[in-house]
């Protein structure tokens, strides 16, 4: 009898112990991948996410009547979470290089970039000539495209070593260090210094300009991508420069 109830309780357990086991995740709900600290693209405001790039992939779902959910990362976590692929597209002034290339797939260009260097404006800092660069300490968050520029154009000419680089989590470690007098010149996309200029007492040194557009990342292959630039299609230059000129002022 004792062998029969025992059977009997496994028998009523075992869809209990296997109930989440086969559990499918939702394949509407979009995985989005995000480093909230890059404004205007992408930023969080009161417990909220709001930027250009949101608006832009928000008016894509609703266009194709998808969900989305968004998980936010520092800035190697976000983009190791679409090579991994634990998310279907990432966004936050991501940078189209030919070295992410090679990992991921990018949607088309919706806005072009500078690369500002900025110093604040108590110290005055003007870069003339690329060769006194090196009499700077230059910051700016790990894994950006930064890195590609100044091993491959800047190192070779003598201008500046990539090991001489602090590199941060984010933005906003950078731009505390430079505040703190730890920092001479931080190395900001134009689209994020345009909003720091209004918070923060700095200016440009120096401006990097012809080098970077910016492209919401997606996993290999990823069908997402190919419909995504339909989109951008759909949408049309017109439609989103209004989007990405309402965010830049």
């Amino acid at each position: 009898m004792k062998k029969i109830a025992l059977l009997v309780c496994l028998v009523c357990l075992l869809p209990l112990l296997f109930s989440g086991c086969g559990k499918k995740e939702d394949a509407s709900v979009i995985k989005v991948a995000v480093c909230p600290t890059s404004p205007p693209n992408l930023y969080e405001e009161n417990g909220k996410y709001l930027g250009m790039d949101l608006e832009i992939f928000e008016g894509f779902c609703k266009a194709r009547n998808r969900r989305y959910q968004i998980t936010s990362y520092d800035w190697q976590g976000m983009l190791g979470a679409v090579i991994g692929k634990q998310a279907d597209v990432a966004f936050s002034a991501i940078s189209i290089t030919d070295k992410r290339k090679e990992v991921m797939d990018f949607s088309k260009p919706y806005m072009d970039n500078t690369w500002n260097l900025v110093s604040l404006k108590s110290r005055n800092l003007a870069v003339k000539d690329l060769s006194e660069l090196k009499k700077y300490s230059i910051g700016y968050p790990r894994g950006m495209a930064y890195s590609d520029f100044i091993k491959n154009k800047l190192e070779p000419q003598g201008v500046y070593k990539l090991s001489d680089v602090k590199m941060y989590p984010t933005y906003n470690e950078v731009l505390a260090d430079l505040k703190n007098g730890n920092l001479d010149l931080a190395f900001l996309d134009g689209s994020v210094a345009s909003v720091y200029k209004k918070k923060m007492d700095i200016q440009d040194s120096y401006v990097f300009t012809g080098f970077d557009m910016f492209g919401f990342a997606f996993p290999k292959g990823s069908p997402l991508r190919d419909d995504f630039d339909r989109y951008l299609a759909e949408l049309g230059p017109d439609k989103l420069k209004v989007i990405v000129d309402k965010w830049l002022k």
